[in-house]
């Protein structure tokens, strides 16, 4: 997903190696592998040099290329597609597949996997395989994970308050009116923004505040991609919802309260909002501070809508050979390494057949809820992409503008409607421009 995506936090623990067929050892199936250098996912990607050094091409060589951590990463792409030195198969996330597949970094995948008898497509849900895909089109991303923001509240802290516990039927006017018992009997905030000083960071996640514009009927972008929505009165009403809950409910936690750490990891929150990768965090605390669980987001007045996002890999434009390049990444989605991730607590399974299989829906708790993840899905909505070179939600003039507008609201310097008007004004500006 992106901005974190899940990969600050995103799977820990061993993963494990599976047999299948192999082929015979050649030359030519030796591959680069550019690899993200978060330690939380080292696992996941020494589970694929794995299984395509033994398994797949016994033999065979992956030399892996860990990123720098400057400049951007589209940047170093950039440079290395132009002078024709990217490694055959790359790290790439949500937030990038656009870009990189516009920029002719990551090769068309679709091809290959519509040629192999191996590969079944179909069973990956829907909105995951979206982001993978330019306008509904293309392969440009092998996703990781079912990583759909998801509610992990604090059952302890609710029954300490006596505040009532989360419902699969909770509105998020529920919610609100048991974080506020939560708040007048024990002092805690319920919303967490993580640590500051990321905190505008979080509020300013699009994967938090998109869901409430579409909550109240709103959106960010015409559907020609030509006119910014911001400033709609649809729009401005969900944004004003949810910077209600800083600046007239008190209930999250402001951007000046540092608790030290995460918030809810630190026990200090009643609730955090995030992808299914967190399990492993909670898990990791030994002994478990308090018990916890997951359930579905809260309705608004149009729905539910979450935020929902991945990372993942994709074969380069470079690569040297694309077919030994796909071996590589699509075993990344095979019912072996879905489940392995799973079992670890680091992800929930991408893979519609797995729904049901009990080696999910029966894993030990905590969380006890676990199938909360792959209900929420149905509600999980994708990132709006603006055209030009503006930037996106993530980054460039687009992100800041937004950043820049919650965090006079959240300082109570200036309106919603003003606030998000003026960066509505601006963004359109420079689209027009």
């Amino acid at each position: 997903m992106a901005r974190r995506s899940g990969i600050a936090f995103a799977l820990l623990g061993m993963l494990a190696l599976t047999a299948g067929s192999a082929v015979a050892q050649d030359p030519s199936y030796d591959l680069r592998f550019t690899a993200h250098p978060d330690p939380g996912i080292d696992r996941v990607q020494q589970l694929l040099v794995d299984h395509y050094q033994t398994v797949t091409h016994p033999g065979a060589t992956v030399t892996v290329e860990k990123f720098a951590a400057s400049p951007g990463l589209d940047v170093q792409y950039a440079t290395q597609a132009a002078a024709g030195t990217l490694a055959d198969v790359i790290f790439t996330a949500d937030l990038y597949v656009v870009p990189f597949a516009q920029a002719g970094i990551t090769l068309d995948m679709q091809p290959l996997a519509d040629a192999d008898p191996t590969f079944d497509l179909s069973d990956v849900y829907p909105n995951m395989l979206g982001l993978s895909r330019v306008d509904g089109k293309g392969l440009y991303m092998i996703p990781s994970s079912y990583d759909v923001v998801t509610m992990y509240y604090n059952k302890t802290m609710f029954e300490a308050a006596g505040a009532p516990l989360p419902t699969p039927d909770w509105t998020w006017d529920d919610y609100i009116a048991s974080c506020k018992i939560i708040k007048e009997k024990t002092g805690n905030y319920c919303f967490t923004t993580a640590d500051p000083p990321s905190g505008i960071d979080s509020v300013a996640w699009w994967a938090y505040y998109v869901p409430w514009i579409m909550g109240y009927g709103g959106k960010l972008l015409s559907d020609d991609g030509k006119t910014v929505m911001l400033s709609s009165p649809e729009t401005l009403a969900g944004l004003q919802a949810y910077t209600d809950m800083w600046t007239k409910d008190d209930i999250g936690q402001p951007l000046d309260f540092s608790a030290g750490g995460n918030c809810f990891v630190l026990g200090k929150c009643a609730t955090y909002f995030h992808i299914p990768s967190i399990m492993g965090v909670m898990r990791g605390l030994d002994p478990q501070p308090f018990e916890w669980d997951v359930e579905v987001i809260p309705s608004l007045p149009k729905g539910k809508f979450t935020g929902m996002g991945t990372y993942g890999y994709a074969v380069s434009a470079n690569a040297k050979n694309p077919q030994a390049a796909w071996d590589f990444v699509k075993y990344l989605v095979s019912p072996e390494s879905q489940l392995a991730i799973m079992n670890n607590y680091a992800g929930m399974p991408l893979l519609q057949s797995l729904r049901n299989d009990p080696k999910v829906t029966n894993l030990p708790g905590p969380p006890d809820n676990i199938t909360a993840f792959i209900k929420n899905g149905e509600n999980g909505i994708l990132p709006t992409y603006f055209p030009g070179n503006c930037g996106s939600l993530y980054a460039g003039q687009i992100n800041q503008e937004i950043k820049d507008a919650f965090e006079a609201v959240l300082t109570k310097t200036s309106s919603v409607t003003d606030a998000f008007t003026a960066a509505n004004d601006n963004i359109q500006a420079c689209l027009d421009g």
